[in-house]
């Protein structure tokens, strides 16, 4: 399922490092297991209760499998042209009028400003073009972080402020966000999204999803060593073994389950990885590093 949308995968191909195979620390990741069978979770509540509704899932069909159940993480978003083509890109409904995605998934409309965009939820499979669930709302307006940076994709997060609110529903409703600061090393973090199988494939027709680890962000400096900085870091690195997110997953979200609350909190967005897929750590934004608390 990497990161980058359209031509703009081109500013980052030339700095991508590889990953060293003789890596100790890297050895004891790629051995570190995941648990699959997770479909249970993010339903039934937990000891403690969030102070809105957020975050939940509905009954997932396919146990331990990588394409997710239709509707089954309702805070899931996508980004589109309007009328035409696929979907390029992923995000995370916020509010009724709120949805969070990556920086360099809207950057580009600043250069082709023919191209409205909308965004997609209740969506689960882009070729059925009458989903039950799925509607498109066009954007009004796009507030990207004034400190973007395209190439080195630093500050790589966008708000995107749709026209009409969203009717939230069982299927349609908002992530949680972080109310503390939280160390994810080693926690399993999800990423869902419609992006890329493999590096030449061809984007996923179905939502899919996927179980990694957050490990040591030095990891991911030394693989992608121009884009990050551990100095005041703003980004989380994620791993596991010959999986990975891909093309087309960026501004998706990066899902951690709440153990306290039994809900998906949104602590990351996919921002980019290897030039090809799943052989090295993933970049993400981190989202906690953007919140006033």
């Amino acid at each position: 399922m990497a990161g980058w949308s359209m031509n703009l995968a081109l500013l980052i191909l030339a700095s991508a490092a590889t990953v060293s195979a003789g890596d100790p620390t890297l050895d004891i990741y790629l051995n570190t297991e995941v648990d699959e069978n997770t479909d249970d979770h993010g339903q039934q509540p937990g000891p403690k209760s969030t102070n809105c509704s957020c975050g939940w899932t509905n009954k997932a069909r396919i146990v331990g499998g990588r394409q997710a159940s239709v509707n089954e993480f309702p805070l899931m978003a996508a980004l589109k042209a309007a009328d035409r083509g696929p979907i390029f890109c992923g995000g995370s409904i916020l509010t009724r009028r709120h949805v969070l995605t990556a920086a360099h998934c809207t950057y580009f409309l600043r250069l082709v400003r023919t191209i409205k965009l909308v965004v997609v939820v209740g969506e689960h499979d882009q070729t059925i073009t009458d989903e039950a669930n799925s509607k498109e709302i066009p954007v009004e307006s796009i507030i990207g972080h004034e400190k973007f940076h395209p190439k080195l994709f630093l500050n790589d997060i966008s708000l995107v402020v749709l026209r009409e609110p969203v009717e939230f529903s069982q299927t349609v409703g908002p992530a949680c966000l972080p109310t503390s600061s939280t160390n994810f090393l080693n926690e399993q973090v999800k990423v869902i999204g419609w992006g890329r199988k493999s590096t030449n494939g061809a984007a996923s027709d179905v939502l899919l999803k996927l179980n990694m680890r957050v490990i040591r962000l030095e990891i991911c400096q030394e693989n992608f060593e121009r884009t990050i900085s551990t100095d005041n870091p703003t980004q989380l690195c994620t791993l596991r073994q010959n999986k990975d997110s891909c093309q087309g997953d960026s501004g998706g979200p990066l899902l951690w389950l709440d153990p306290e609350t039994n809900r998906y909190t949104l602590v990351g967005l996919v921002s980019y990885g290897k030039t090809l897929c799943a052989t090295g750590p993933a970049v993400n934004t981190d989202l906690s590093a953007y919140l006033d608390r």
